[in-house]
């Protein structure tokens, strides 16, 4: 009898540790081919402007929905020029021909300043919570216009995306104590 137990402990221990590495193994790869959850985005913040709404409390992302590059570049270097919030430029999947300008709804003060900055550029609302304004530009790009007006003037507080954290503070001139 001690025989047999000994003959078969190691063979049931190894058909043991194979399927805990095989469920292992397929556990894994379920959680790492699982679609990522995506992020919510960070609802707006009442701010007052002061009247009017400038290009420095407006956040954009610029994408190139075209097939020629470096749209999307030269239009952040443009609308930078103005003081915008620039927070991304990368392209898109959706093919553009003009310029759309996307925001949470056409009639909100930062899309009709961002619509002023560009000629032959068309408005669309998605209803988004952040309030952060896109700037999708195609191969038909149109050579962006002097606005005229840089800023939109405003009743009271609007919904605006929080201030960016400055994470990439400068440090001091002289080290101090801690």
């Amino acid at each position: 009898m001690r025989q047999a137990i000994r003959v078969l402990k190691t063979p049931v221990t190894l058909i043991l540790l194979l399927a805990l590495v095989g469920f292992a193994a397929i556990w894994g790869y379920e959680h790492a081919t699982a679609p990522t959850p995506a992020r919510q985005a960070a609802p707006c913040v009442m701010t007052d402007v002061g009247g009017s709404l400038t290009p420095k409390k407006v956040h954009v992302r610029i994408l190139n929905g075209g097939t020629k590059g470096g749209l999307a570049k030269r239009t952040q270097l443009y609308l930078n020029s103005y003081g915008f919030v620039v927070i991304r430029v990368n392209n898109t999947e959706e093919h553009i021909a003009k310029t759309v300008v996307v925001g949470n709804s056409v009639d909100d003060p930062e899309v009709k300043l961002v619509l002023g900055f560009f000629s032959d550029a068309t408005a669309r609302a998605d209803g988004r919570a952040d309030h952060v304004v896109d700037v999708l530009v195609g191969d038909q790009f149109a050579t962006p216009k002097k606005p005229a007006a840089k800023s939109v003037p405003v009743s009271g507080p609007i919904c605006l995306p929080a201030p960016l954290s400055n994470a990439t503070a400068t440090p001091s001139a002289t080290p101090t104590k801690s």
